[in-house]
Parts: structure tokens; sequence; C-alpha cells
């Protein structure tokens, strides 16, 4: 198995590099005429339903007004009721022949079900979802909020509302063939000081449709809007920091960014930037991506905290870093895992090791477990936020989308916390912090869209938190693919909210993909933190897939969807499991933990 993965590290960039330059001059014909294909047979929407939230201002305005000039029927949505009136008028006058308009939070699911079934009561058909609604917070670093669950609002508008909307919307449009015009940001991929948590709750949107459009197939369409700085409240609200930036840099019109996004979604784009300037700035990410630091890092004697580290890669690393002769604080919610793992830590080298139960998810919890260890060592040099958990399942099959929100909670918001109390401890050591993200967070996969988002909001709050840190404090933020793990044991959050062990959808999910011992992967990633490098993919080829993902998105999402997805779990399984199943392959691709899974106690 190791040796599958040596191979693959090897060959697969090489070989990777060779399709590029095979592939890519057909594939950019290709674009170019299906461009053209789909300039000539836009979408007509006139008498067509479209819900539009946060539609009483800004972008989601102006998308209004764009389709009311189409002749389209429109339901607006908005907290702000009493503003929406003004909207409906202008969007009569201008041809909308029929306009409702709903007062809603989209952060409560109740109101999201309640918009949605208004809407269709009303026309009796939904064509068209426009997921605008959105708030920024009060721009601030991440060491500068007075308390960091005071930003929760702006995941549950920003992310949860786009989600709970979808959720209900999607028996209409797979009705009516209609589409997903979701508003992101240009922020989800080259994410700006200040706003950590906007820039994640982006991050996350993005990875969620691009999940939704995977398993969604050919049936709903979805068009991804990454506006760039555009003059809207959310803007013009902001504060002086941002200023001096506006002065210099063009701000695209609203009206013209809501022209642009219709035009895109009448096509049938898949993604839309407006203004389109900001996607100069994608190769400077691609080069940061991969950019190394060439020092490393005694950490004998230096504090590390981790968490998750009653199992998988967080016990692991503790091992790893126990070699290396580093004082050790583990948390996990499992107590006596986490004493098992100490006790190992001691015997491989650690000179001290303490051990902290806890629960990520509750601020309250990570603010103990910090003081705790500042308590006992009187420092803090490195924190590895590694707790995490997974869950299996087509968002359409979802049948209570609130089930799902530990994942996020643990996944994104146990990082976020975890970070606000080490930060002023982390400074004073020169520390560094350790970000377990995923490759899903760049590389979204059917059967996993909260998980996907969860990483992908990490992986912006983390980039965000390097800019606004600088040289303080490092931060790598390792992208793991498929490791020895309880996840990939088949531990996951079933539908109805309860860690469960299904080893058949683990095996329809993992297919014949090759799974990383875990003491490999430990190793490379405290390797690389020593280094000081940015970031790291383990196992090595699985960086290969980010380059696919960027040059070729939709044949690898059509490789995903067809591959990853079906029918019936039990009588047509998915083709990777169709192929894992033939008995001499799961002996050489996969360890032997995940073969005989042995999952530890609770």
């Amino acid at each position: 198995m190791d040796a599958i993965t040596k191979l693959l590290d090897f060959a697969l960039p090489p070989l990777s590099l060779l399709l590029f330059t095979i592939l890519m001059p057909p594939s950019l014909i290709f674009k170019l005429l299906m461009h053209v294909r789909k300039s000539l047979r836009k979408e007509n929407v006139a008498n067509k339903v479209v819900l539009i939230t946060g539609a009483a201002s800004g972008i989601g305005e102006q998308i209004a007004y764009e389709y009311a000039r189409r002749g389209a029927k429109l339901s607006l949505v908005d907290i702000r009721k009493e503003n929406l009136a003004a909207v409906s008028d202008k969007a009569r006058s201008l041809g909308s022949p029929d306009v409702t308009i709903i007062g809603a939070d989209v952060s409560k699911p109740h109101d999201c079900k309640r918009f949605v079934d208004e809407t269709v009561n009303y026309f009796g058909r939904l064509d068209h979802l426009v997921n605008n609604a959105g708030i920024s917070g009060r721009p601030v670093t991440v060491e500068n909020m007075r308390d960091v669950s005071e930003y929760t609002a702006v995941m549950d508008v920003n992310f949860w509302g786009a989600v709970n909307a979808t959720i209900y919307a999607i028996p209409h449009l797979k009705i009516s063939k209609g589409r997903v015009i979701v508003i992101a940001s240009v922020c989800a991929w080259f994410p700006l000081p200040l706003i950590s948590i906007y820039n994640a709750s982006k991050g996350a949107i993005v990875n969620f449709f691009e999940t939704l459009r995977m398993e969604a197939g050919s049936g709903i369409g979805i068009t991804i809007a990454t506006p760039g700085l555009v003059k809207t409240e959310l803007t013009l609200r902001a504060k002086c920091e941002f200023q001096d930036a506006m002065r210099r840099v063009r701000m695209g019109s609203a009206s013209e960014c809501g022209k642009a996004i219709v035009e895109s979604a009448c096509r049938g784009d898949m993604y839309v930037t407006d203004p389109s300037w900001p996607k100069a700035l994608f190769p400077w990410k691609i080069l940061r991506f991969i950019v190394r630091s060439i020092s490393r890092e005694d950490v004998a004697g230096k504090v590390v905290l981790i968490t998750g580290a009653s199992s998988g890669i967080g016990e692991h690393l503790a091992y790893e870093y126990a070699k290396r002769g580093a004082r050790l604080a583990l948390v996990a919610r499992r107590e006596n895992r986490i004493k098992e793992v100490a006790g190992n830590a001691k015997l491989l080298g650690s000179p001290d090791v303490i051990t902290i139960p806890a629960d990520v998810s509750r601020p309250q919890d990570c603010q103990r477990f910090v003081d705790s260890t500042i308590n006992h060592f009187g420092r803090l040099d490195h924190l590895v936020n590694n707790a995490g958990i997974n869950a299996l399942s087509m968002f359409e099959d979802t049948t209570d989308i609130t089930n799902f929100a530990p994942v996020m909670d643990i996944n994104f918001w146990g990082s976020a916390y975890s970070t606000y109390f080490s930060i002023p401890h982390l400074r004073q050591s020169k520390g560094k912090i350790v970000a377990v993200a995923s490759c899903n967070g760049w590389l979204p996969v059917p059967k996993m869209s909260i998980y996907n988002a969860s990483k992908a909001a990490v992986i912006s709050l983390y980039e965000t938190l390097r800019t606004e840190l600088g040289r303080d404090i490092g931060i790598t933020i390792v992208t793991p693919g498929l490791i020895e793990s309880e996840m990939s044991q088949g531990k996951i959050l079933s539908n109805d909210g309860k860690m469960v062990f299904d080893q058949q959808i683990r095996d329809m999910h993992v297919g014949v993909m090759p799974i990383r011992s875990v003491t490999e992967a430990a190793k490379a990633i405290v390797n690389s933190v020593c280094r000081g490098d940015s970031y790291l993919t383990e196992p090595a080829w699985f960086t290969t897939t980010f380059y696919w993902q960027v040059c070729f998105p939709e044949m690898l999402g059509f490789f995903n969807r067809s591959s990853l997805t079906s029918e019936s779990s039990e009588e047509d399984p998915a083709t990777s499991k169709k192929v894992l199943d033939l008995k001499f392959l799961k002996k050489y691709i996969n360890p032997k933990s995940v073969r005989s899974p042995n999952i530890k106690p609770n």
C-alpha cells in the first residue's frame, strides 16, 4: 500500500503535466465553442419565477431589476421587509408581470422553508433561486475580536442561509429543471484581512455548491458568482481600514454586476466573476501554494497543544512530536483514549504530557484547555487544530439539515475558537498554528457537501490569518487526502445526527483510492511544520488534483460524479466500489486497520 502511494507520488506529477500539455489546447477550444453556443441559446426567463434573497439592496436589488427587465416573475426576500416595497414597485415598472415580497431571516431554517413554500404557493412553481443574502460583520482581526462567538451570525447568514434555502427549493427546481445562482465572493479564493469569518463563509459556499453541482448532475443548473469589489451597503459600511484600498482600486457598480450575473445564469455558466480583473490574482495564489520555506525548527522542549488527539492523525502527530522531545497538551472528548495516547507519547520521548477532555465546538471548553496548557507549561509554541468529524450523504437525501450542524461547529468553529484564545500566547513565543484541513477544501466530492464546505472555510480562515498575523505566528495549512484514521474506517455522522460506523458507505466513497499510512502522514506533517511550510498536501500526489480542479473542473466533476454516486447504494453501487469489490484490490490498496477496522471506544 505504501509502495503504491510512493509510486503515485513519483509518477503522477509528470504524467499530469504531460496530460495538461495534450489536453489544454483542445480544452480551451471546446470552452470557447461552448461559450459561443451558450450565448446563442440563452435561457428566456420571461414569466419564469425567480426567488431572490437579500433583495432589499445592493447586488440582490440589482439582480431583481435585471430579471424584471427580462420579464421574470419575482419573489423578493429580505429581513427588512419594509425596504422591499420600493424594490417591488421599481421591478414592476421595469417589466416584471408579478412580484411578491416576503420578510424572512435566512439564518432560520423555518423561515427558509416558509419563503420557499409561499413562493411556490403563490406562483405554482420555482425556476431560479438566487442565494444572495449576506453580511460581513465588523472588520477586525481575529486577535482583536472581543468575542469570536459573536461572528457566528456571519456563517449562519452567508453559508447556512444559502444551504437552508437550497434544500427546500431543490424539489421544485428539479421539476422545473431550474437553476441555483449563489453569490459568493472573490474573497473565497483570495481572502482579505479583517474579515476572516466572512472569507471563510464564502469559501464554504463555493465548495458546497461545487459539491452540489456534482450531486445534482444535469437536473439542476448551478452558477457560482464571485463578485470583486462592488459598490453596495456591505462595502460602503466598511471601516476606514478599507478606505485607502477603495480609493486606489476601481469598484464595480452593483447594476453592472447584477446584469453580468443574470446574463451568466441565462447562458448556463458554471462561474462568473465581476468585475473580472480579480481573476488576475489567481496565478499569485497558485504561486503561494507551492512556495516552501527551507528552515527547520527544533521542537525539543517546546509545548504543543493538539486537538482531536485520541485517534488518527491527531494521535500520531502526538507520537511524532514526542519522538522529537516536545511537551504535549492532548485534547479530545474521549478521556480514556487520550490518557492511553499520553502514556505512549511519554514512552516515545515526550518529557511531559497532560490530557484535557474537552469539546472544541464549545468556546468555553476551548478557552479552558488553552488556559490549562499555559498554567501547566507556562507557554505555548504550536497549536495543532486537528479535531474533526465527517458526514456522508447526498444533500438532497438529507432529512434534517440541522443534524449536520456539528460538522461545521467542530471542523470550522472548533479551529476558530482554539486559535482565538491561543493567539496572544503564540505571539509571545513566535509560535505556529497547524490547521489540519482536507484536500476536499479545494477538491469537492459528492456526498460530503457540509464536510467539504467546512474544510474550505478552515483554509480560507487561516489564509486570512496569515495576512493579519504576518511573521509573528507561522501558519501551516495541511490538506490531507485519504489517510488511515477512524474516518477512513467508516466512522461518520449519520442522517439522524449520530456517530455511526458504516464500512459499506465508506467503501462507496473511498473506492479504489489508496489510503496513506497515518504514521507516514504524521511524520510528513511535522517535518513540514518544522520547515515552516505554508501548505502541505499528504500524500503528495493529491497535489496534482488541485491543478486538475483549476484547469479541468468539468472533467473532474464528471469523473467524481460517475465514479462516486449511484441511484442505490445497495442494489446499484457506485463504480468505484464495484472495482474495489474485486477481492485482490483491497489487500494492496488499503491498510490493515481499514480492511479490518477496530474502532476505538467512545
